[in-house]
């Protein structure tokens, strides 16, 4: 996809609003796949439920076209910069790192998978079981109800 991107001059955005932040095993799911994208949003984990936050993060091409132009990137929300929410967010990069938490995310993933497939593979009404890190998806088939 990246590449059909850059061929097109389109940007990727990936959004990681609910995958990102070390839930897959990796601080972005998308360092799992080899592309770097050029704007993500990042949301939920950020704040791990202690506060509302949510972030953009662009990559340098971005940031150079934005700098050729006015320089700004205007854009604002009713709570923008809340000084809990941020503090929040920086606590929590923080804990993710000195706690080494992202080996454990693995660790702990790779047993959560095995335990999901071992009790739910023979299910009747369980389609697909997929999943990295502690962030799984198990699918029903249709008409299950």
């Amino acid at each position: 996809m990246k590449e059909v991107c850059d061929r097109h001059g389109a940007l990727l955005i990936l959004d990681e609003v609910m995958s990102g932040m070390g839930r897959t095993g990796t601080l972005h799911a998308w360092e799992q796949e080899g592309v770097v994208p050029d704007l993500q949003t990042i949301a939920k984990g950020l704040g791990a439920g202690y506060a509302p936050v949510a972030g953009l993060l662009i990559n340098k091409r971005v940031v150079d076209t934005l700098t050729k132009g006015t320089g700004a990137f205007s854009h604002s929300q009713t709570y923008s910069g809340h000084p809990v929410s941020c503090a929040a967010a920086y606590r929590v990069q923080k804990i993710i790192q000195e706690d080494n938490l992202l080996p454990n995310v693995r660790e702990m993933g790779g047993y959560l998978g095995e335990l999901l497939h071992e009790k739910l593979d023979a299910h009747p009404y369980v389609g697909d079981i997929r999943g990295r890190g502690l962030f799984w998806a198990v699918s029903c088939q249709q008409n299950v109800f």
